[in-house]
């Protein structure tokens, strides 16, 4: 895949970030690392960033633990279980709670590897709900010795104060602010003997909205049926990523309708299969309730049911009993509401621009 083909493996090669960039280069010659939260949009290098920094400090990954925190609050025991970082510490007879501060106190605790200390880093940190952050705020005033932590998110906001006072917080910039993203499609397409047209990069930044994981996404798929990536070869492969919106959007059908079997078992799709996190099937019920139009006080209702549903989902151990209670407030706050988002699709011009339209799901190049 062109994300991993093309992610930087050296502070030096990361594109837009250059304040950033020069910060941590200085904490690679030093050999030295604060806490660090990382923020800022999907897509700008966060995750990127502490992977060449990990590069740069050891020479390897051996030293660095990373913990993709929406997998595991999705899928909680399951993905325990599965993990080759936990599975061997599985206790079945435990929650998933004990179990994941149990053994990030047992990784913090281990010795690094010819190193002074070893990384923790947890992608996607605001998901994990308040108590499993207290415990790690715990966990890295104990053992900072041999371990430093790295948080990175989309919503800061959502890490308690106690973390984020004890951590070096750093922002990431969007790409299309410093023309970071023009400078990488550009070359990408450069090495791949790609014409990239300038309505075909104007199309790829358009859909993937600041996000360079996405667009490679879309810029390889599209180079499958064309050497010319130009606005139509963009818009079938974005007509083609649109199928999980169009499952999100039937879930308002499926609610609408009365039928709860079929409700659980799309939504169970989308989470389990799909890779969709609860937060996401949100933003997308929100830009497809947004498209209908559906009168002020039923959209004011809506707005409130969709707001409290994201803020509790920022805490839940289970997101499907929390989108399921949306569904049904929104089928029965907006009426007329189920044809409407069903007949929503993908413009046919540019003048209409979904809020996510991914080729796959969330880029590694966070």
């Amino acid at each position: 895949m062109w994300i991993e083909k093309y992610r930087p493996r050296r502070l030096d090669d990361i594109e837009g970030q250059a304040e950033v960039v020069e910060l941590l280069r200085s904490f690679a010659e030093r050999k030295e690392l604060p806490n660090l939260l990382l923020w800022g949009h999907r897509g700008v290098g966060k995750t990127t960033s502490v992977l060449a920094l990990a590069n740069e400090l050891y020479g390897s990954y051996e030293n660095l633990i990373r913990v993709e925190c929406s997998d595991f609050i999705e899928q909680r025991k399951k993905w325990l279980r599965e993990d080759k970082l936990f599975r061997r510490y599985y206790d079945e007879s435990k929650s998933a709670m004990v179990i994941f501060k149990d053994m990030m106190r047992e990784y913090a605790a281990l010795a690094p590897i010819n190193a002074r200390f070893k990384m923790l880093v947890f992608c996607n940190a605001d998901m994990l709900p308040a108590d499993i952050q207290q415990a790690l705020r715990r966990i890295m005033e104990r053992f900072s010795r041999t371990s430093r932590f790295i948080f990175v998110t989309t919503r800061p906001g959502a890490i308690i104060p106690a973390i984020r006072s004890r951590c070096l917080n750093l922002h990431f910039l969007p790409l299309d602010k410093t023309g970071a993203m023009d400078r990488l499609l550009r070359n990408i397409a450069e090495h791949e003997g790609l014409e990239l047209t300038g309505a075909g990069l104007a199309m790829v930044k358009r859909y993937a909205a600041g996000d360079a994981g996405v667009a490679i996404n879309i810029m390889e798929a599209a180079s499958v049926s064309s050497r010319r990536i130009d606005g139509r070869e963009v818009m079938t492969v974005v007509r083609a990523a649109m199928e999980r919106s169009n499952k999100v959007r039937e879930l308002i059908e499926e609610a609408s309708s009365g039928r709860y079997d079929k409700l659980r078992a799309k939504l169970k799709e989308l989470i389990q299969t799909d890779k969709m996190s609860g937060k996401d099937i949100v933003a997308e019920l929100h830009d497809a309730i947004l498209r209908t139009q559906p009168g002020e006080r039923s959209l004011a209702k809506i707005m409130i049911y969709l707001g409290d549903a994201d803020y509790r989902l920022c805490e839940a151990f289970n997101s499907m009993i929390h989108i399921e209670e949306l569904l049904v407030k929104i089928s029965r706050a907006g009426a007329g509401i189920r044809t409407q988002v069903l007949g929503s699709t993908v413009p046919r011009d540019t003048s209409t621009t979904p809020r996510h339209h991914t080729a796959t799901q969330e880029a590694p190049s966070e």
